[in-house]
């Protein structure tokens, strides 16, 4: 239930912080990752603007690396395309 509040939340506003979300729905951060995570894969929205985590030294996709971050709902999600490519 709170996954489709978190999806109409997101596509009414057209762009929101991970703090916008961690506040209108009263989560931890990471709960609010968990529920994003999904949404991210699924293509249904995009994160806008990370800038990295709070160390500088990570860039493992950590959940410090979306504390900074945007989110912005696509209308048509993104899906990955599996291109064999091969390099010479």
């Amino acid at each position: 239930m709170i996954l489709l509040e978190l999806k109409r939340y997101i596509k009414t506003h057209d762009r929101v912080t991970f703090s916008d979300i961690k506040n209108r729905f009263d989560l931890s951060e990471d709960a609010a990752y968990a529920l994003l995570a999904p949404l991210i894969k699924q293509g249904h929205i995009q994160e806008i603007g990370a800038d990295g985590c709070s160390t500088g030294l990570c860039s493992t996709g950590c959940v410090q690396t979306s504390l900074g971050s945007s989110y912005q709902w696509i209308d048509k999600p993104l899906k990955n395309l599996s291109i064999p490519v091969q390099i010479l």
